[in-house]
């Protein structure tokens, strides 16, 4: 097929609503007595309407199982595999807090990331690291360089950014569910992400 594959990692590879919501909704009404206000959205900031600070807090206790110890999504190892052997190129292209930062923390949530990966089985070629804050503008600079077929990522803003220069794959979440855009296909799993590409 020799085509490039995009994927995003938080919310595509791994389980990051889930996630959040599992630990953080006893962590909030424990600590804060606060309950999810906005369950649609992806921020812990937005959920729970509390502060940066807060979600910095909440973070720094959770990040670590996180990054360490959530399993793939189902299917994601194989279907990847697949697509390696049919001779597409896999590259991550991930907005993953810290991995930008330079000095140790950088290099401790790149070196999480990649061993997250290994752990996985995750198969890919390579893997760019994009800044959490500017992720829609680095994401597309990377498509754009790489001149990307396909790039599957949940955030919104990153599919509208990326919509005009690749096909772009939303995977289902809460934070997109009511989300469209030109050149998109919606998948809710592994192997509907398998079949798209394969009906392209």
């Amino acid at each position: 097929m020799n085509m490039i594959i995009g994927i995003d990692v938080d919310g595509v590879l791994s389980d990051i609503g889930n996630y959040q919501l599992k630990y953080s909704k006893p962590y909030f009404k424990k600590k804060y007595n606060k309950d999810i206000v906005n369950p649609d959205k992806f921020d812990i900031e937005q959920i729970y309407d509390c502060t940066h600070k807060e979600r910095e807090i909440f973070w720094q206790k959770y990040i670590w199982g996180y990054c360490l110890t959530e399993p793939a999504f189902k299917n994601a190892s194989e279907v990847l595999l697949k697509l390696h052997e049919e001779e597409n190129k896999i590259v991550i292209i991930t907005g993953r807090a810290h991995t930008t930062e330079q000095g140790i923390t950088g290099k401790l949530f790149r070196k999480m990331l990649t061993y997250w990966l290994k752990k996985n089985k995750i198969y890919y070629d390579e893997i760019y690291y994009c800044s959490e804050k500017e992720s829609s503008v680095d994401k597309y600079d990377i498509c754009q360089k790489l001149k990307t077929d396909v790039m599957i990522d949940d955030s919104p803003e990153n599919l509208e950014a990326i919509k005009d220069i690749s096909k772009v794959f939303c995977f289902t979440a809460a934070w997109n569910k009511n989300f469209e855009c030109e050149n998109m296909v919606r998948v809710n799993n592994w192997d509907e992400i398998y079949s798209a590409i394969h009906s392209l």
